[in-house]
């Protein structure tokens, strides 16, 4: 037992020296305001780098499975691509959200739905995919069961970043 607490402060020491910025991603995120925006184009990036937009609603845990999923997909392939929420949901459930699950995306609070009514949303969780000139590339397309629509709005977002 000792021996495995020396070894877990060894590993915790040297992942604050190799990468100090490790450990402030959650902690800087209670400090600071959550990125919550009321239009797209608040956004930093927007009409600069594609713009991945998630719509979700807080009540829905397939949403917030899609959210996250794209989310690791964005992170995990290094995309050079702004993924961004939008919520009909109220500034202060979404600021919740974002602490609670250290989201350090930003989040477009919909209240009037806007940006649903633009994009013809629907159901969430939906997709859009918006080139760097704002302009649609990609919509989810509702028709095709969860998985083929996943795969299909990845397969969406690799074929935009390729054109870039």
């Amino acid at each position: 037992m000792n021996k495995a607490a020396y070894i877990l402060s060894f590993l915790v020491l040297q992942l604050i020296t190799f990468e100090p910025g490790v450990l402030q991603g959650s902690a800087d995120l209670k400090t600071r305001p959550p990125a919550i925006y009321t239009s797209l184009e608040e956004v930093a990036g927007y009409r600069e780098r594609p713009l991945v937009l998630v719509f979700i609603s807080l009540t829905c845990h397939v949403c917030w499975e899609e959210l996250f999923e794209m989310k690791d997909f964005v992170e995990k392939m290094a995309l050079p691509v702004n993924l961004v929420g939008v919520s009909a949901e109220s500034r202060e459930r979404l600021e919740s959200f974002v602490r609670r699950y250290s989201f350090s995306y930003p989040v477009i609070e919909d209240r009037n739905k806007t940006l649903f009514r633009r994009f013809r949303v629907r159901l969430e969780p939906f997709v859009v995919v918006l080139n760097s000139k704002g302009e649609v590339f990609h919509l989810d397309d509702p028709i095709l069961d969860f998985e083929a629509r996943r795969d299909l709005n990845k397969k969406k977002i690799l074929e935009l970043v390729e054109k870039q």
